[in-house]
């Protein structure tokens, strides 16, 4: 393990929360978009999630807590275009963790069944920094892979929305011998579980 390692980690996962945590501040402090349909043309959400996720891997750890923010854009007829950034723990085994922070971006057709509340399908792709941590021999690195999402988004009011998001990613390049998290798959499909909470700018 290189020195500093651990100390680099516990930073970037508190930096986030506290980024997470201004944002969430900071939107609540907006006055609200007039808007009737937060799913009209050129309507703008900013998103928090927070849930699950998971490895597939023959020999993974049991899927663990993942979070992450997304800025969506519509860009008509119901399609959004979205950028979004997770962190994801995959598994542990005691203090050892596998990590993912997939960086992507998406687009998403949400369904209009309701005035309310609308269903979404989508796919994305992006890069993955992927990590494990108090292992013995940790290694990090980027990687690349794309997904499907689905979920759905309801109405709290005119500018606010709670919703589920769920997704099915394929990671690329996975193959690794590390001792407590080995992967001999060239591709892993990795999952994530997530209650959002977006708002209108």
């Amino acid at each position: 393990m290189r020195d500093g390692a651990p100390d680099r980690s516990r930073s970037i996962r508190t930096g986030l929360g506290l980024l997470g945590i201004a944002l969430v501040l900071a939107l609540a402090a907006l006055p609200a978009w007039a808007a009737d349909d937060p799913w009209s043309d050129d309507a703008r959400w900013v998103s928090m999630r927070v849930g699950s996720a998971g490895s597939g891997a023959k020999l993974a750890a049991n899927g663990n807590y993942g979070y992450g923010f997304g800025y969506s854009w519509f860009l008509g007829n119901e399609l959004a275009w979205s950028a979004t950034v997770q962190h994801d723990v995959l598994g542990r085994y005691g203090d050892a963790s596998e990590i993912d922070v997939p960086i992507t971006v998406e687009f998403t057709k949400h369904f209009h069944l309701a005035d309310t509340a609308r269903p979404y399908l989508g796919g994305g792709w992006g890069a993955i920094y992927h990590k494990t941590y108090r292992t013995g021999l940790d290694e990090s690195g980027f990687r690349q892979g794309i997904y499907l999402a689905t979920g759905g988004n309801a109405m709290l009011n005119a500018h606010s929305l709670i919703g589920l998001d769920v997704r099915l990613l394929e990671e690329q390049d996975t193959r690794s011998i590390n001792p407590t998290f080995p992967n001999h798959a060239a591709a892993t499909r990795n999952w994530s579980f997530k209650l959002s909470y977006s708002r209108v700018l």
